[in-house]
């Protein structure tokens, strides 16, 4: 990362608009790398690289490297393809699930994986003391919940291995959806004698043992993260990479210097700074398209004054959307009145408050706050990318022109944010969601109970009973009309606020092959590749 460090003292953002006006059709420098070696900015530094200890993406993207699933994700379609499961069946309309074992696989110490290794992780995530912060993805199966609450034992957990390649899971209520959640990270089998012996460092290079078709070779934390193939890998024939670097880069300027200066080969969605994009988007190397996420505020519902809906209801619709999406961000983002995003086929479109600053006056009267008199000022809380700063300075003025109110902002670093957010210390909070499957409940989960994900910390017990009595529906139709009746809940009671559905957003060299746009922003790195004989359409120029 020397070079990088370099790199950022030399180069400064006028350098971005020297190339911005060359004639080429790509940004920056485009030699083709002629080894198999990837440079991702991956956004920021990993709050832990423990599959039960984190829930963001930059974190999920290296665990995912790694640690392999039952099921991976096809680099397209996101549809789940067979990994450890060789195949799969359902029986009892999805009560039950059955996963056949490849038994090629191997950890990293020689030993293989096995059913048990997924049956002693599955139970350690549903364990209270490791608080998982995707625990409610467990509550799908059987005792799950009530496991999590301390209510059983952890033993009791619906997972058992039948024999060493045989691995039963038994749901809690029917989830026909179950399949398409096991790509996920939260998901992976553990080694568990390296985890019982190394605790919270058993994810450090010099201590892990993985199963994934990459190994963690080096981590200098808010450095670098060193992925490199591994040679024992059961599909290592089919993994072209040797080498991948992330890059814990949150400053929108110096991702796009470094890509400029070809140090980078691809940025996560949401690396480009706003006032760059309409230049760059007519790049040949500028990736757009829809994205599976919502950026929204999490309110802290216990918290007076936000404790009264209309206050809440009134801060929504004190915010201008369009002006967010179209004027200050402009590459492709939907203002959101609602909370899931488009992209589920057959799922009903709901639609909550929207932007209207006269009714939102009288909210605040109704509320006692007339003018906003005798409103306390509150607080903005975002991480720091200057994309959230801008968005959250927007607000601000919004609330001040059409309330009256005051609102700080303050900014923090991505672990200490995080923290912030499960900790409920706060008023407002930045927030988003990538949804983790394609169905509605990936959202709305969110919300079923007071997980360490649910920030704002409200729980509805109406919400709840419909969104479990949805989820056992096995007719899809209605199925999505009572899902559709769980967000309006949501949306009714305020919340969080949504802000805009997210459009990827990034700088791709053109030589990286098997990175796809997709609906999660996910690139298994088993499905990249360098082409290393790729030519140049034209030679960029410098000014």
């Amino acid at each position: 990362m020397y070079k990088v460090k370099v790199l950022i003292l030399c180069l400064v953002v006028g350098l971005i608009f020297s190339t911005c006006t060359s004639t080429s059709v790509y940004f920056g420098k485009v030699e083709v790398r002629k080894e198999q070696i990837l440079h991702y900015s991956n956004a920021a530094e990993p709050s832990s690289l423990d599959p039960h200890k984190t829930a963001g993406i930059p974190e999920g993207n290296i665990i995912m490297s790694f640690l392999d699933r039952l099921t991976d994700y096809d680099a397209k379609t996101l549809e789940p393809r067979p990994a450890l499961a060789e195949r799969w069946e359902s029986a009892d309309q999805a009560r039950k699930w059955i996963f056949y074992l490849r038994k090629d696989a191997f950890w990293t110490d020689k030993s293989p994986v096995t059913a048990h290794d997924f049956v002693w992780a599955w139970q350690r995530a549903i364990n209270p003391e490791t608080a998982t912060r995707y625990v409610f993805l467990l509550y799908y199966v059987k005792n799950g919940e009530a496991i999590s609450q301390g209510k059983m034992p952890v033993t009791e957990l619906g997972v058992k291995a039948i024999d060493d390649y045989t691995l039963e899971v038994e749901m809690q209520q029917p989830t026909a959806f179950f399949i398409k959640m096991t790509p996920h990270f939260v998901f992976s089998p553990l080694p568990r004698k390296v985890v019982e012996k190394y605790g919270d460092k058993w994810t450090a290079p010099e201590n892990i043992v993985s199963c994934g078709p990459f190994k963690l070779a080096k981590h200098k934390p808010y450095d670098l993260i060193l992925l490199v193939k591994n040679p024992d890998y059961w599909d290592v024939a089919n993994v072209k990479l040797d080498k991948a670097y992330f890059y814990p880069i949150d400053n929108g300027s110096t991702n796009t210097n470094l890509y400029k200066a070809g140090e980078l080969d691809v940025m996560q969605s949401g690396g480009i700074p706003p006032s760059f994009i309409k230049t760059l988007r007519k790049k040949k190397d500028y990736v757009s398209g829809a994205f599976f996420t919502t950026c929204y505020y999490s309110l802290n519902v216990k918290k007076k004054p936000l404790d009264d809906v209309r206050v809440r209801r009134a801060l929504n619709m004190a915010i201008d959307k369009s002006a967010i999406t179209d004027k200050l961000i402009g590459k492709g983002d939907i203002p959101a009145t609602s909370f899931i995003p488009p992209g589920i086929s057959g799922y009903p479109k709901v639609i909550g408050d929207s932007y209207d600053p006269e009714k939102a006056k009288k909210l605040m009267a109704e509320a006692g706050f007339a003018d906003g008199k005798g409103f306390p000022t509150i607080t903005i809380y975002f991480n720091s990318l200057e994309a959230n700063r801008q968005i959250a300075e927007a607000i601000q003025k919004m609330w001040k022109q059409s309330l009256n109110i005051n609102a700080e902002l303050q900014n923090e670093e991505w672990q200490t944010f995080t923290a912030r957010q499960e900790r409920h210390e706060f008023d407002v909070a930045r927030d988003s969601w990538t949804g983790d499957y394609l169905d509605p409940d990936t959202f709305l989960n969110l919300f079923a109970t007071n997980t360490p994900n649910n920030h704002p910390g409200w729980v509805n017990e109406q919400y709840t009973k419909l969104l479990q009595e949805a989820n056992q529906e096995p007719d899809e139709v209605k199925r999505s009309q009572m899902l559709a009746q769980v967000e309006k809940i949501l949306l009714d009671e305020t919340v969080i606020i949504p802000i805009y559905f997210y459009a990827l957003s990034y700088m791709q060299k053109p030589y990286i092959e098997g990175w796809y746009p997709n609906l999660f922003d996910i690139h298994p790195l088993k499905q990249v590749s360098i082409n290393t004989d790729w030519q140049p359409e034209m030679k960029t120029t410098m000014k």
